[in-house]
């Protein structure tokens, strides 16, 4: 009996591990009118309505994934923003209550599907707009601990200016998003570059796609296998920098998108024949928002300094483009400057990077120089002292410079 009744709590313990790979799934797709079923000759035939036949194919165990539309025709990315969004740009469309990602959200979905192929081009929108309100969504939702995959545009009958616009979004929105975009360009857009939708593919309004085209974009769509694991978030490194400052170098850089486990190895380059020796590591912060960093480099090296950054994610590794600075390290540092106690002579303290000689100059408030001669300095630190009796109370310069007319100044009083 006992033996029966551990066996029995084993398998109620094991179904309900299961639990969480068995349950229902939720997709709520957002856009305009491809993703709205527009151009297709039933709902069943869109691309939408494929998704949804494809995910009934487990209805035996009554836990099907469910595929929710709040696409409406002629929206842009502005009508799919978050309630309360105001754009920066007058004039632009406030978010729609009734299909923006507010409303998605409230679903409570395991996937977002993002469909705007083409109205915000249409509409003289531009490429960098769209970009900037896809990646807002974007954080919106994964923020949300939702997956998110965009869709790239559509090929569309417009000026040759505006199809071009629309292929450079998609490579942009691929580019962008790597395995977290969907591609709906390449199967419907005609192979003589002149960016035309393809005739078989259209409706003949020179914007739906028919029957044919939602299943080209529906495999598109089934074989981003959306709920598979470990996908990897598409960092972005939107600026990276470097700048001289004193003795020093300064670099910044600023990524969003970035996944959890994700490293960057800052590299440095100096003098020739050398590659990149990495000088600084740090984990990425990784909360997928756009985060800025930065690091000094304490020890430039005299000459070219070349930096790049090697980031490494957990499915791959990519490099920054190269900045570069050119220093040019002080031949020599005042390093103290004062009068002795007998009030006849002016001593200095001077640090220089080799065996040089200079010119020393005491100059008064005027710009008139009141003592000058050469002096000899050793590569290290050196001291001297300079006749000083002859000058009144007052307020002074000591300047010392090279050949090269490099030079120091720091005021005195006597």
């Amino acid at each position: 009996m006992k033996k029966n009744l551990l066996s029995l709590l084993m398998l109620v313990n094991s179904l309900w591990l299961l639990q969480p790979l068995l349950a229902q799934k939720k997709v709520v797709v957002m856009g305009s009118s491809t993703a709205a079923g527009q151009g297709a000759s039933s709902p069943a035939t869109s691309w939408v309505g494929r998704l949804q036949t494809h995910f009934r194919q487990n209805s035996g165990d009554g836990l099907d994934t469910t595929v929710t539309s709040i696409a409406f025709s002629g929206q842009t990315t502005y009508h799919q923003m978050p309630t309360g969004f105001v754009s920066p740009i007058p004039g632009r469309p406030a978010p729609d209550p009734n299909s923006n990602v507010t409303r998605a959200l409230s679903f409570s979905p395991d996937v977002i599907i993002i469909n705007l192929p083409t109205n915000d081009i249409a509409n003289g929108y531009t490429k960098k707009e769209c970009m900037d309100n896809f990646r807002l969504l974007y954080q919106a939702i994964t923020a949300a601990n939702v997956r998110c995959y965009i869709t790239t545009s559509q090929p569309r009958s417009l000026s040759t200016a505006l199809k071009d616009s629309l292929k450079t979004l998609a490579d942009s929105v691929k580019n962008n998003f790597a395995l977290h975009s969907i591609d709906f360009w390449t199967d419907l857009v005609t192979t003589d570059g002149l960016n035309n939708i393809k005739p078989e593919v259209s409706v003949g309004d020179g914007i739906h796609i028919n029957d044919l085209g939602h299943n080209f974009v529906f495999i598109r769509t089934r074989d981003r296998n959306i709920f598979a694991s470990n996908i990897p978030l598409p960092l972005r490194l939107l600026d990276f920098k470097a700048q001289l400052s004193t003795d020093k170098v300064v670099l910044t850089w600023l990524s969003e998108l970035e996944e959890p486990g994700t490293t960057y190895e800052l590299q440095r380059k100096t003098g020739k024949g050398i590659g990149f020796q990495p000088i600084y590591t740090r984990d990425a912060i990784g909360t997928g928002q756009a985060t800025n960093y930065n690091w000094t480099d304490q020890n430039p090296q005299p000459g070219q300094n070349q930096y790049r950054l090697k980031i490494i994610e957990p499915n791959k590794e990519s490099y920054s483009s190269i900045v570069s600075v050119l220093y040019k390290p002080k031949r020599f540092d005042i390093h103290k400057l004062y009068i002795d106690n007998s009030l006849l002579n002016l001593v200095v303290q001077i640090n220089s990077q080799k065996e040089q000689q200079v010119l020393v100059e005491v100059i008064n408030t005027a710009g008139v120089v009141l003592l000058q001669r050469k002096q000899v300095l050793n590569n290290s630190f050196n001291q001297f002292s300079l006749p000083v009796s002859h000058l009144t109370a007052g307020h002074y310069f000591f300047r010392v410079r090279d050949a090269e007319n490099n030079y120091s100044v720091q005021a005195f009083f006597k």
